[in-house]
């Protein structure tokens, strides 16, 4: 008897880390309602109602706005672009920006996106900053500070570059 307990317990407990594994790995061109209607991206809710934007920071992004928008290639499977893209898409709304600010892709493991342009990642997540059509910068990764306070500083050495 105990060892079909044990047999049953080991059984349920392996399939449910296989499930657990078998998450959803989207690749393509995404974006903030693929990720809230996914089941299996619940990280997507928690991260933006748990994240803090800096008010500052955010004041600037909201007064610069309208003078930019972003790539964001991201892997729903890693890690930290489950910490950073809902940080970013929670500064972005509380900013006022609209979602075609944000044009996104998922990665797969392999970080191709099935994107009509090379953006030549190779780290997750890539948030790449245009201004008029041209980069400005990016935040490859983590961010260095926040995604708000990076944000900003590419934003303010876009601003510096054009008073020059």
């Amino acid at each position: 008897m105990r060892l079909k307990t044990l047999l049953l317990g080991g059984g349920l407990l392996f399939s449910s880390l296989a499930w657990a594994q078998n998450e959803t790995v989207l690749k393509g061109k995404i974006d903030m309602k693929t990720l809230m209607n996914d089941t299996s991206a619940t990280w997507f809710y928690k991260g933006v109602n748990s994240y803090q934007p800096n008010d500052n920071m955010l004041n600037y992004i909201k007064t610069n706005r309208a003078n930019f928008n972003m790539v964001v290639v991201m892997g729903t499977w890693d890690n930290t672009s489950r910490e950073v893209v809902p940080a970013l898409y929670k500064v972005m709304i509380t900013g006022g920006s609209p979602d075609e600010q944000i044009v996104m892709f998922a990665a797969d493991k392999k970080l191709q996106t099935d994107a009509p342009v090379d953006y030549k990642v190779k780290k997750l997540p890539t948030i790449i900053v245009f201004k008029d059509g041209k980069e400005e910068g990016r935040i490859v990764g983590a961010p260095k500070e926040s995604i708000e306070a990076d944000i900003s500083r590419i934003l303010l050495s876009s601003t510096k570059k054009e008073k020059e």
